[in-house]
């Protein structure tokens, strides 16, 4: 699964155990997770510090949040920025655990 958001591309790397946000076809940002029966867990998040402040980083999370409720998964936000962006958007909370 994967989508574009004017240039920023994200696809799940599931091998690798995560998101890659792509613009122009280089990498600019990771979501790292872990999972495990049910849930993913969100571990670490970083954008290239040149793409900062272009909303790389909430494009990567806000898809890589809606392909776990895609998965029925429950979401334990490790990650300080997953768990920011949990809780400035009120639509993503019921996912937690």
């Amino acid at each position: 699964m994967s989508t574009d958001t004017t240039e920023v591309r994200i696809s799940n790397h599931e091998a690798e155990n995560r998101y890659v946000a792509t613009l122009d076809g280089s990498p600019v940002g990771t979501a790292a997770y872990e999972r495990s029966g049910e849930s993913i867990t969100f571990t670490h998040t970083v954008v290239d510090q040149d793409v900062e402040g272009r909303g790389i980083g909430s494009t990567l999370i806000r898809y890589a949040l809606d392909d776990a409720r895609r998965q029925h998964l429950a979401v334990v936000p490790r990650c300080e920025f997953v768990a920011a962006f949990i809780q400035e958007h009120p639509d993503y909370q019921d996912l937690t655990v």
